[in-house]
């Protein structure tokens, strides 16, 4: 089994039953207080005590223990655990998860932040606990309750695993299903015509939600059928100015460059000024990575794939934005050594992204 600290099966047992009378039930696996550990080689779709449905990661290893369902990382510093639990509220469910996943822990609670409903589960709670600088470690919890059961959610995690194995983390909470609950699909479903009707209730929606969000202003554009059936601006394009957005206000769009980007590669690609398959350095000679052998490797197709192996590394563009180039964003891409093999798993890289848009530019 996964190391997992604890305080001893006695310590474990005696806080289980402390808290459990009176204030909830733990939900133990059948006719077993424990599993053999099972090193994962694909994603593979799994299901805690209760019968709630997820995805457990490729080379992570799943084991569990009494109502706890635990994904060890395969660096073997970090879990995450789905612990099932009967209780009367989401302080209850939380002292119950903690008693049967690391009833020793210490670390003070810092802030309870409500969670919109989702996906079938109520009563969303995130749970932030402070950890020390020298710990390195993040750890938070998220509650949320189908039926008369809670699914608690530990998330225990040295940071630079977590930033490393953001994807295979974000593929466990994101395919987190109750029992029985089915996503809607609009597979196959008719597409409704955008009338007038339609478009003076998504303005009035608009309007709405950016009173609700505390956002000064909005533009709006809808495509359908090839034809632009919606283009307008709400709101104002500063706080305090009466000037008011249109269909023509620049906004800065952050990360949906990544895709425009990956648009521009493509129609070089289509016209034939090189492949998919055409080493980036033959493009760019001024490209290159920490890990010469790396960078060797990269071909086009790797730019915008975010799975070389970089892990995410915005400090210098953050800090360094107003006189950046260029040449400056390569330089630090030259820097960058991976965390994790070739093709092994994605990890977000905005100079890489950058490095791309170099490339076809």
């Amino acid at each position: 089994m996964p190391h997992t600290r604890h305080g001893g099966p006695a310590r474990a047992i005696a806080c289980l039953l402390a808290l459990t009378s009176g204030t909830g039930a733990v939900i133990a696996a059948p006719a077993q207080t424990g599993s053999t550990p099972e090193h994962l080689t694909a994603d593979t779709r799994k299901q805690t005590v209760a019968g709630a449905s997820f995805i457990a990661p490729a080379d992570w290893t799943f084991s569990v223990r009494d109502p706890a369902t635990i994904l060890a990382a395969p660096e073997g510093d970090s879990r995450i655990a789905l612990v099932d639990v009967r209780a009367p509220s989401a302080d209850s469910a939380v002292a119950l998860a903690w008693a049967a996943y690391l009833p020793a822990h210490t670390w003070p609670l810092k802030v309870v932040t409500r969670q919109p409903d989702k996906d079938g589960w109520s009563d969303r709670r995130s749970y932030d606990y402070q950890t020390s600088p020298n710990e390195k470690r993040g750890v938070s919890l998220l509650t949320q309750r189908a039926g008369d059961v809670w699914t608690v959610v530990v998330y225990d995690m040295i940071d630079a695993t977590g930033e490393k194995r953001l994807a295979a983390v974000q593929l466990v909470f994101d395919r987190l299903l109750p029992k029985g609950f089915t996503r809607e699909s609009f597979a196959g479903r008719k597409v409704a015509t955008l009338d007038a009707a339609r478009l003076a209730r998504l303005s009035t929606f608009t309007e709405q939600a950016m009173q609700e969000l505390g956002i000064p202003g909005v533009a709006v554009g809808i495509v359908q059928k090839g034809k632009v059936v919606f283009a307008d601006g709400f709101g104002v394009r500063e706080l305090g100015k009466p000037e008011k957005p249109d269909a023509s206000t620049l906004f800065m769009v952050a990360s949906n460059t990544k895709a425009l980007t990956t648009l521009m590669l493509a129609k070089l690609v289509e016209a034939n000024r090189f492949g998919w398959e055409t080493p980036v350095t033959s493009l760019l000679p001024s490209f290159k990575l920490g890990d010469t052998a790396i960078t060797r490797q990269v071909l086009v197709k790797h730019l915008i794939c975010a799975c070389t192996g970089l892990p995410r590394q915005d400090l210098e563009w953050l800090f360094e934005f107003k006189d950046a180039t260029p040449e400056s964003a390569l330089r630090t891409l030259g820097t960058m050594q991976p965390t994790s093999k070739f093709g092994q798993t994605f990890q977000y890289s905005n100079p890489m992204a950058a490095a791309a848009g170099y490339t076809g530019g």
